[in-house]
């Protein structure tokens, strides 16, 4: 968790540009609910994630970060060494939310994890169960910031992102041909996902002055 070990680092501060972003995207925006997704694996979601709740709960807002990756959620790793019950569970009706919230990971930063990775994970985040969640914690917390899977790779961030207010991309510097993010981001916009921008992660040292804070507004050709 960077901007916990590393708050002064130069990551840590294009984090904080991001967070200003988004918290002017949130002021526009019908909720309070925020979805993470990559255009492919690797480009670093969950990286972004956990560092933007934690820089977004510094800021002095009540912040819950959860792990919707039900295929290789790992962000429990943060936070504590063994996999807790979390969203699985809930979902499944067999762990309790209380019992399944981990609150003040951080200052005012609560989380809860991807629990038990379960074989139907779709499935469970299409049930109205998913959704009165998500109306639920939005009614807890300033932000809530849900982390998920890539959405070139299944279905579940596009499930989960219905539900949010702002969705912001993360694409990894200099790894995708502009093909393949147009291809995340038209997937995205065919699911009534609410996208409003892209974080550029990755980005070389020496280029990051020109980066400014690794977000930018878009727009995109419909892939051919």
């Amino acid at each position: 968790l960077l901007a916990r070990t590393l708050p002064r680092d130069p990551t840590t501060e294009s984090l904080r540009g991001l967070r200003t972003r988004l918290q002017r995207a949130l002021k526009d925006a019908s909720g309070n609910v925020v979805a993470l997704t990559g255009t492919s694996p690797g480009v670093g979601t969950s990286f972004v994630a956990v560092n933007l709740a934690w820089v977004l709960a510094e800021s002095g807002s009540r912040v819950l970060l959860v792990d919707a990756n039900l295929r290789g959620g790992w962000l429990h790793r943060c936070f504590r060494d063994e996999r807790p019950p979390g969203l699985c569970e809930v979902l499944r009706g067999t762990v309790p939310l209380e019992q399944a919230l981990q609150q003040e990971v951080g200052p005012r930063l609560s989380f809860l994890g991807a629990g038990e990775l379960p074989a139907d994970p779709a499935e469970l985040l299409s049930q109205d169960v998913f959704a009165a969640l998500v109306a639920g914690l939005s009614a807890r917390y300033d932000v809530v910031l849900f982390d998920t899977p890539s959405i070139l790779a299944v279905t579940d961030a596009a499930l989960v992102g219905r539900h949010a207010s702002v969705s912001l991309a993360v694409v990894r510097a200099g790894a995708h041909p502009m093909r393949e993010v147009a291809s995340a981001l038209h997937l995205l916009e065919q699911n009534d996902v609410p996208v409003r921008g892209v974080v550029l992660n990755g980005v070389p040292r020496s280029r990051r002055a020109r980066a400014v804070s690794g977000i930018y507004q878009y727009e995109y050709p419909s892939p051919r």
